[in-house]
């Protein structure tokens, strides 16, 4: 199994973006795209898709990219821009390419359209390399977290 392929095993196992039904469908270095189907709960009141799904699709995205270069990643920005709000969207799309790979820091721009390829938003998302290499880590175990 290479980098790319243990990286989509390990998104798609993650459990918050599991429970929201997210899934990667392409990684290679410096770039992945991941898709959610919209599902009821996801729309806002005014009947369009709330700005938090967009927002972690982005993100979660956008850090399976980061990822790429072999390291697990931390976020420690992002400046988002929800660009369009439309009803009836069936699918999203998220897409997210660096911009900068450094030792100490990587710089992704992440596009989240519709089914249609519509552009609902875009944003700058950055994020630290951790110390922790991509074919050995080891999720946190699925027991559950009790406060």
């Amino acid at each position: 199994m290479d980098i790319y392929e243990r990286l989509i095993e390990l998104r798609d196992a993650e459990r918050f973006g599991n429970l929201i039904g997210m899934k990667h469908v392409k990684v290679e270095r410096g770039y992945a795209e991941a898709e959610l189907p919209v599902r009821p709960e996801f729309i806002n009141l005014q009947g369009t898709i709330h700005g938090g799904v967009l927002l972690t699709l982005a993100d979660v995205t956008g850090g399976t990219a980061a990822c790429s270069y072999g390291k697990i990643v931390a976020t420690v920005d992002n400046s988002y821009h929800f660009l369009r709000a439309k009803k009836d969207i069936k699918k999203l799309i998220a897409k997210a390419t660096t911009i900068k790979a450094g030792r100490t820091i990587i710089v992704n721009d992440v596009k989240v359209l519709d089914q249609d390829g519509t552009l609902l938003g875009e944003g700058i998302f950055s994020y630290l390399p951790l110390d922790l290499p991509v074919e050995t880590f080891e999720p946190v175990a699925t027991a559950e977290h009790n406060n």
